[in-house]
């Protein structure tokens, strides 16, 4: 019953995409941005920006942010790097097939299409939060796709079981149906709250806002019940992956406990660390210049040039 009941929870973020997908080909998504393109694959059509010329670099977008946020990073790592940053399934305006069911395995092998048609081989994997767990996988099962990660804000699967409880301690979002109606109504609401508590540089709050705003107007998704229900999954085993691994973390990101820093380490402890002190959830986004310094260094480290 569990199983049958979380297929027809998801089909709530996942019904009428044929027409989802053309409304974001055709309207405000795909002109809302410079550099926007889609990519079809078989589970979604991929939003995504593209930018500059040199080694490539893939950013994961975290929702609520959508790509228009993107601008100070891409142009800070253009000139250096080729930038691709893209939506995650059904989140922003990457909306996923009805037959899509938000599984571990299953979102990576699509995200590994993904990349494989758009990044190439060789990408430097950059995924925040969660989304870590898909570069981490990746990583490790599809080698070739992989050069090095540098994980924004990421951690390992028992740190992620953590911040899934503290994030949601009545399980309402865990709860099938109940969490995707809790989830649409809230959304909106819990923007604010959401950036007041996670980012670090309090005067980008009233922006994102405006933004995250601006996109759920024009239909952009943060299926975060669906995700909660049956992307993380705490019995989930990461592979180890062999490519060289930095690891950022913004420690005014009060979403997170204290615990949480680094435990990627846990997987990986030859991890290279850096800490911002002052920065938060997006240390991209809040710094994008100190922030490409760090990845500028870890790239350039005998360890990690090919």
């Amino acid at each position: 019953m569990t199983g049958k009941l979380n297929r027809l929870a998801t089909r709530l973020d996942t019904a009428g995409a044929v027409g989802r997908m053309r409304r974001h080909r055709e309207g405000w998504p795909a002109r809302a941005s410079e550099g926007v393109a889609f990519f079809q694959s078989p589970k979604v059509q991929y939003r995504y920006r593209e930018a500059g010329t040199g080694p490539t670099i893939v950013f994961s977008v975290d929702p609520p942010m959508t790509l228009e946020v993107y601008d100070a990073l891409i142009a800070t790592f253009a000139p250096r790097f080729r930038v691709i940053a893209f939506e995650l399934p059904a989140m922003g305006f990457s909306a996923a097939a009805e037959d899509y069911r938000f599984g571990f395995r299953e979102t990576h092998d699509d995200l590994a299409i993904f990349l494989r048609a758009v990044a190439g081989p060789r990408a430097i994997l950059a995924f925040s939060c969660v989304a870590g767990h898909a570069a981490v996988d990746i990583a490790a099962r599809h080698p070739d796709l992989v050069s090095c990660l540098t994980l924004l804000q990421a951690g390992d699967v028992a740190a992620f079981t953590v911040w899934k409880a503290a994030r949601d301690p009545k399980g309402v979002l865990a709860t099938p149906i109940l969490g995707h109606v809790a989830m649409r109504r809230m959304a909106p609401k819990r923007m604010p709250a959401w950036y007041a508590l996670s980012v670090g540089k309090a005067d980008m709050i009233s922006e994102l806002c405006r933004c995250a705003e601006r996109s759920f107007q024009h239909g952009a998704q943060w299926s975060l019940a669906s995700a909660y229900q049956c992307y993380m999954d705490p019995a989930v085993e990461l592979p180890r992956p062999n490519q060289p691994l930095l690891s950022i973390w913004g420690g005014a990101d009060f979403s997170h406990p204290a615990g949480n820093e680094h435990s990627i380490r846990r997987l990986r402890p030859d991890a290279v660390c850096v800490t911002f002190d002052d920065l938060g959830h997006t240390p991209e986004l809040e710094d994008p210049i100190r922030v490409f310094d760090a990845i500028v260094r870890f790239c350039e480290a005998p360890q990690t040039r090919p």
